[in-house]
Formats: C-alpha cells, structure tokens, sequence
C-alpha cells in the first residue's frame, strides 16, 4: 500500500490548473450524463441493436463492479496523509475497483467491437487511459483498483456482448433471464441495497428488451444495417417528417418524458416513505430504488419507443 500511495503522490506533485481541468474531463466522460446522450442517441435514432449492445455492456460491468465493491469493502486513499483528493463527491462507495474505469472500458471497448476502425480503437485507447490515468490524478482510486478496473471491463465487456448477441440472434431469452437470476442470486447473498438499486437497473433493461423486441419493434436509421454505422440524415421524402425532424423530437420527447418518469417515480416512493412515517426504513427504501430503477429504464428502454410509435416519429 506504501507504494501505491507513493504513486498517488506522485500524480499529486504533478499538479497544475491546466492538468486539473484536462483530467477532469476525462474523469467526466466516464460518468452518466455524458455517456447516457450517446447511448440514447445510438438506442432511439442510429441503431437500436448497437445501442442495446452498449447499454447491456455498460449495466452489466456496472452490476459485477458494485457486487465485487460490495463484496471486498476495500477503503478508498481519501483521507490518506499527504493526500488531496480531488472531486470526492462522485467518488462514492468502495474503492475496489475503479468504477469509472470499468464503465469507460465497456464502453469504448463496446465501441471498438462494433465499429471496428483505426480512429475509434485510438480514441478509445486514449480515453480509457485518460480515465485511468485521472483516477489516480484525483487520488480517488489505488493503482490496484484502476488495474482491476480496466481488466474487468475488457474482459466482461467481451463475454456479455458474446451473450446479447447470441440472445438477439436467436430470440433465446432464456439465456438473458439466467444472467439476470445469477445476478439476483448473488444480490440476496450479497445483501447490500446499492447492489439491489443497479439490480432494479439490470431487470428494467432485461424485461424492457423483452417487450421492444417481441411486441414493440420500433425501426431506426440503421437497422438493417450489420457493418458500418450511416449517420446520414438524408431526407425520406415518403415519410411524415424528414429525417433530421425524426431526429430531434425523437431526442426532444424522450429525453423530456424521460425526465418527468423519473422525477415522478422519486416523488412518488419518497410521498410513500413520508405517508407511512418510515423515511428510515432501509428494507422499504431499498424495495422502493428497486422498483424506481427497474421502471425508469423500462421506460427508456421499452416507453419511449412505444411512444415514438405512438405518435408516427419514423424513419
């Protein structure tokens, strides 16, 4: 651990206003926000399979990355003597291993296996190693967890994608609901409620891809599209709207009911907790994340295209 620190301190020695910004960046793109507009960009306009590539990817690292921070318990070097660690606040639970490294290997690495071109595998290289890199910048993350964190998302990343592949090939859900029970078993030994709060994630997207593809199969730009991604927005003429409309209020109404799903579900399970006097019940706050998790990203999933149906936004 004495050496490891040596290599935080280091990072920290290193320090100068440019340096911090740089960093910082790379430590953001690794976070929800930035990686959520790609994703539903991908999901509800590019292509939806590569999307659900990438979201399955992303759910899936982030479900092994809290079970094994939930499991080892291992203390962050916040606190440390001689240490300064910068942006604690989105440095939250556990510190083994890096969880902004794990998602930003799944997700380059999801972009690398689907785009398969020269200029994604260096920029992917160099975001990831920026992450990592501003991890230990920050003097958030050990050496050791960043290490794990990389490996964890290289490897995982590859096996789930392997498995939403051939469960989209072959329509074997099956095999997606044993993924989902082995990652509920290990939640109910495990018995930790952040654990329960991705699980709820995890279940929105199983059961949401589920009903997109057996009843809802909304279409988008690339859909038939096996090999590259065309990010053309030339117009159809036979259509109601041109393409770069579709587009925008695709992106405009999701984003928007997305947003009021979610506040409304919160506002809901916290009036519940109010009503019956039990703000500080953990196992109902527990069971009420679950179920606020499950149907935000059933709704994103699954909502929003039925929506998009509904209301003739088509390609």
């Amino acid at each position: 651990m004495d050496f490891q620190l040596e290599i935080l301190k280091f990072f920290q020695s290193m320090r100068t206003p440019i340096l911090n910004s740089i960093f910082l960046t790379f430590t953001k793109s690794a976070e929800l926000p930035m990686l959520m507009l790609f994703i539903v960009i991908m999901y509800w306009c590019i292509n939806k399979k590569q999307g659900q590539r990438i979201i399955f990817a992303l759910i899936g690292n982030s479900m092994i990355n809290t079970g094994i921070k939930e499991f080892v318990k291992a203390p962050r070097p916040i606190g440390k003597e001689g240490l300064k660690s910068l942006r604690v606040y989105t440095a939250t639970g556990y510190s083994f291993p890096s969880g902004h490294t794990q998602s930003a290997t799944a997700f380059w690495v999801s972009l690398m296996r689907i785009f398969k071109s020269a200029w994604i595998y260096l920029l992917g290289s160099i975001m990831i190693i920026g992450v990592v890199v501003s991890r230990l910048y920050l003097a958030v993350h050990w050496p050791i967890d960043v290490i794990c964190g990389f490996i964890f998302g290289v490897v995982f990343t590859i096996i789930l994608d392997e498995i939403f592949k051939y469960v989209d090939k072959t329509k074997n859900y099956k095999l997606l609901l044993i993924v989902w029970m082995l990652f509920l078993v290990f939640g109910v030994l495990l018995k930790s409620r952040f654990y329960i709060k991705v699980l709820g994630v995890i279940t929105g997207f199983v059961i949401g891809y589920i009903v997109e593809d057996k009843f809802i199969r909304f279409s988008t730009i690339n859909d038939k599209k096996r090999g590259k991604i065309n990010f053309s927005l030339t117009n159809n003429r036979n259509k109601k709207f041109s393409k770069p409309t579709v587009f925008a209020l695709r992106l405009l109404v999701g984003m928007i009911t997305l947003g009021f799903v979610y506040i409304a579900i919160k506002y809901l399970g916290s009036l519940t907790l109010m009503y019956f006097a039990l703000e500080n019940d953990v196992i109902l706050s527990t069971v009420i994340n679950y179920f606020r998790y499950f149907l935000v990203v059933f709704y994103a999933v699954a909502g929003v295209p039925a929506l998009f149906k509904i209301l003739k936004l088509e390609f």
